[in-house]
């Protein structure tokens, strides 16, 4: 499984993996705010996954 992150159109990227999560916007910060907090979802996901913890 692929996945890509990126913002604005997505661009090439999109393209190449198999679920490409594009953030709207051509502003770099809100871009990178919304994967900073996609990153944290994912770590709480896989903490509760593998450890049990909520």
């Amino acid at each position: 499984m692929t996945v890509g992150w990126t913002g604005g159109t997505g661009g090439k990227l999109v393209g190449l993996v198999e679920h490409p999560f594009v953030v709207p916007s051509t502003v770099v910060a809100r871009i990178q705010e919304t994967h900073i907090t996609l990153g944290h979802v994912l770590c709480e996901l896989v903490d509760e996954a593998l450890l049990g913890k909520e």
